[in-house]
């Protein structure tokens, strides 16, 4: 009679695998239509595949080794296990170290801050947005339509006194330091002095609304600062994810001691 540590390892991994089922389904949708994927939707076709297929392997062995009741596949699925805790420990580490940062700049009368890149850590810098990564991520942003809440503002007054997000101030505005004058919310004219800041943004921001600053310096500020939310969002849940599989593992060493020609107590 199978013994419950196995039947829960059974259980868990039928779970992991409709999942890794479901991302290899995405990942090869999005790659055999390429013409109706966007290049956002492009970036993540491979990592959902390759995330989708390494479950499934993980599932099977899983599976086979405790429905089956064969130690060999549950100690080579125990092992994968481990190096994932060791991984998702170092990841929840290594996202607080270089996301621990932030400066920002606020700006006179206005209820948004502006960002500088100093403002983040060089790794950030040096690995996020590259000119390699910028034409993917920008894609994104357009996808998402990131500028079309702030569109809502119909008044400079209005605009001002709005909360705008890292990334709305960053790719769907000029900089105010070049003194670009409102038209609407995605819209702005430079004053009829010329523009006398030497901010290369100022010659970046274009009223094309697939345009706007998403070339700006601004706007990849805007991203760190997003991927810097978001990354100490996830490592919290990290530690959430680093539990349960913790715990997976526990459970998959109980079902190899109940497995044995010998059986040993446990308590699982």
């Amino acid at each position: 009679m199978a013994s419950t540590s196995n039947v829960l390892t059974t259980i868990l991994n039928v779970m992991t695998l409709l999942l890794g089922v479901i991302l290899i389904t995405g990942g090869v949708w999005t790659s055999v239509h390429p013409g109706t994927a966007t290049l956002c939707e492009k970036t993540f076709a491979k990592p959902y595949l390759f995330t989708g297929i390494f479950l499934v392997l993980l599932a099977v062995l899983g599976i086979v080794g405790a429905f089956f009741r064969i130690n060999s596949f549950l100690y080579i699925y125990s092992a994968v296990l481990l190096i994932i805790i060791v991984g998702l420990l170092a990841f929840a580490i290594f996202a607080l170290v270089v996301t621990n940062k932030r400066i920002g700049k606020a700006v006179s009368n206005h209820r948004f801050r502006e960002y500088r890149f100093r403002d983040y850590s060089k790794w950030l810098q040096k690995h996020v947005v590259t000119e390699k990564n910028w034409d993917n991520i920008k894609s994104c942003l357009i996808d998402s339509r990131v500028c079309l809440a702030i569109a809502r503002a119909k008044t400079a007054k209005e605009f001002y006194r709005s909360s705008l997000t890292q990334l709305e101030s960053g790719c769907c505005k000029p900089p105010g330091n070049c003194k670009y004058l409102f038209v609407n919310a995605t819209y702005w004219v430079p004053p009829k002095s010329g523009i006398q800041s030497d901010d290369p943004d100022c010659k970046s921001w274009s009223n094309n609304q697939k345009k706007l600053c998403y070339d700006c310096g601004s706007c990849k500020v805007g991203v760190l600062s997003n991927m810097k939310h978001l990354w100490r969002k996830f490592a919290m849940l990290n530690f959430s994810i680093l539990v349960f599989v913790i715990v997976i593992y526990c459970i998959s060493c109980c079902a190899i001691r109940n497995n044995n020609e010998i059986p040993q107590p446990c308590h699982i």
